[in-house]
């Protein structure tokens, strides 16, 4: 065997290979739509103008934000900065509009594989993890339009390999970077501060002193991201004159989402409901049909180009918000995970055990606390409160699902094959739903008799 080749079967060289390759794809496609009006005339509107999903929102915003007004107030800057301070560097083109977001998202395969590694222990594990988010066709997407998920995902799970690390104090960083580009990674920073709170509580604690413990953690911890966060509110506020002070600013962005509210004029809870409205009438897919293999939820079309061919419609772009069999495994993973953490974090605070840091029974922690603030956090929000709830918030739990799947696949004596299984499948649904499709691309789908 080629020396080379030989290096690549090692899970380091392979995770360098990877983001490259990840880098090139997403650099390949990254001008795919682009505007046919200048960017003058998609300030106040968005037909014509190339935008993919809510980049109609945030690129619009920035632009504002470059003239001097403050925009977009209900959402926090950060990720608008980045966009904003491209676009300054290599002018107001999608290249420029969606490099954080592509460079976020390509930086937060090795981030995933440290962390992974650092959970499970085991390299090979920890690279399997980082293909199976790779090959998430959501995922892609997400990371490659200009929104505000991929830099916070790439923030929060930075913050959190530091914080598993022992590292909390400068992981407070990451993480407030994090909540300052999008509201929702507050749950993901508690997340973090609960489960390091269980790794580091030392044996021969009573219940009262574990839960003193716990506490000052996590008010500690959570004061320090609350103050790196109202100090960036307090910089955007100053610069665009948008608030008197920082807290005006947060009690506008907590009202704001407070009464983002649906009313299901026809519910068909647990799955989905119909909101309507002057606009018409929306689905509502609620958390429980994020993650159901039959009955699931239709794909939410980004951007979508339909040509007709001999008769036959094609879609040379097709950005999908689209499940794939990364999702559905969401229940083994459940099965296989969330019993133990649960009986893991009892038994801690009740004094009997404290968490290992490290293997079978940290992943199985790490997982369930992962999934409770941002997946499951999503269930009374949606159910209780009629609260707006999208299938892509489920872009946050994705990482660590994958995460504990490899630590299924490789460690609790699965056969080999299994685990190929998967892999194929995760990478059938990539490129069947790949967001830019060649002819050629369109003509192998139509060979395979697959949808082009």
């Amino acid at each position: 065997m080629p020396p080379w080749l030989n290096q690549l079967r090692q899970p380091k060289a392979a995770i360098i290979v990877l983001t490259i390759v990840y880098l090139v794809l997403k650099i390949s496609i990254i001008n795919t739509p682009s505007p046919e009006k200048p960017p003058e005339e998609c300030i106040e509107q968005a037909g014509g103008c190339g935008f993919v999903f809510d980049e109609a929102h945030y690129v619009r915003a920035v632009r504002r934000m470059i003239g001097g007004e403050a925009a977009n107030n209900e959402h926090p800057p950060l990720a608008k900065y980045l966009i904003m301070y491209s676009i300054l560097a290599f002018g107001d083109a999608p290249f420029a509009w969606r490099l954080p977001s592509v460079l976020s998202g390509v930086l937060t395969l090795p981030i995933l594989y440290l962390l992974a590694r650092r959970l499970i222990g085991d390299s090979k594990a920890a690279l399997l993890a980082v293909l199976l988010f790779a090959l998430d066709v959501t995922s892609f997407n997400i990371s490659s339009i200009a929104i505000l998920d991929s830099p916070s995902l790439l923030f929060a799970l930075a913050g959190t390999y530091l914080f598993i690390s022992g590292r909390q104090i400068l992981g407070t960083v990451p993480l407030a970077l994090a909540v300052l580009s999008k509201t929702s990674a507050a749950f993901t920073a508690l997340g973090v501060i609960l489960y390091t709170s269980l790794v580091v509580g030392k044996s021969g604690e009573d219940t009262a002193m574990r839960i003193s413990r716990s506490t000052r953690s996590v008010v500690l911890y959570s004061l320090l991201i609350f103050a790196i966060l109202t100090a960036g509110l307090a910089v955007y506020d100053v610069q665009f004159r948008a608030f008197p002070q920082p807290f005006a600013h947060l009690d506008f962005i907590l009202s704001y989402h407070s009464s983002l509210r649906f009313s299901c004029s026809e519910p068909h809870l647990p799955l989905y409901c119909i909101h309507r409205d002057d606009g018409g009438s929306t689905v509502v897919d609620l958390p429980l049909n994020w993650v159901l293999p039959v009955w699931g939820y239709s794909p939410m079309g980004f951007y979508v180009v339909t040509v007709v061919i001999d008769g036959r419609e094609q879609h040379p772009i097709l950005y999908y918000g689209i499940q794939s069999p990364l999702w559905w495994l969401f229940w083994i993973a459940a099965i296989y995970c969330l019993p133990s953490g649960v009986k893991n974090i009892v038994q801690y605070f009740r004094g009997l055990k404290t968490v290992q840091a490290e293997g079978r029974e940290a992943v199985d922690t790490f997982f369930t606390v992962w999934v409770a603030l941002n997946y499951l956090v999503y269930f009374p929000l949606a159910y209780l409160l009629s609260r707006w709830v999208y299938p892509f918030y489920f872009y946050f739990t994705l990482p660590v699902l994958a995460i504990a799947l490899a630590d299924i696949l490789r460690r609790r004596d699965l056969p080999d094959y299994v685990t190929l299984i998967v892999l194929g499948a995760q990478f059938m649904w990539f490129f069947i739903y790949y967001p830019v499709r060649s002819e050629e691309h369109m003509a192998l789908l139509r060979l395979l008799g697959l949808p082009a």
